[in-house]
């Protein structure tokens, strides 16, 4: 963890000077070790979370995507309205953990024309502007990614 922070440290500086160094070490030193007190983890725990920061990256480039391509899709419906009304969505999660469904019912929130209404335990549900904004909600690039988290998560 220290060195994660110490290396955002530097590149959020944008260079690397003696003070900078000795300040980020200093910094990240302490972060660490308050984070230590709060949630003492083992090195093997801090590895397994390293090796989930790259999946993490692409969900985040991924549901970037699906919000800029919501964007879209609501700004046809504006420009063209249709006949087509609110749509209430049931689908069974493709994830299995909590933290992934919680996840997944987050981000369909996060996109536009889409709201996350209900979160069970075995079912999500979505109210959608349209219907065609509800559909490939169970199947797209972000269950993808979550389960791929997941796969990783339970090696």
């Amino acid at each position: 963890m220290f060195f994660l922070l110490f290396l955002f440290w530097v590149i959020l500086n944008g260079k690397v000077t003696v003070e900078i160094a000795v300040t980020g070490a200093a910094i990240s030193a302490a972060v660490t070790w308050c984070a230590r007190l709060i949630a003492p983890s083992s090195p093997r725990t801090t590895l397994r979370a390293a090796r989930l920061v790259p999946g993490v990256f692409l969900y985040a480039l991924c549901l970037v995507w699906q919000v800029v391509l919501s964007n879209l899709q609501v700004m046809r419906l504006i420009l063209r309205p249709g006949r087509g009304r609110p749509k209430l969505v049931w689908f069974t999660p493709p994830v299995r953990g909590e933290p992934a469904r919680l996840t997944l019912a987050n981000s369909i929130t996060l996109t536009p024309g889409t709201v996350t209404v209900s979160l069970g335990k075995d079912t999500i549900c979505v109210c959608a502007l349209r219907p065609e904004l509800g559909e490939g909600l169970k199947e797209n690039c972000l269950t993808r990614r979550l389960r791929r988290l997941e796969g990783e998560d339970h090696e």
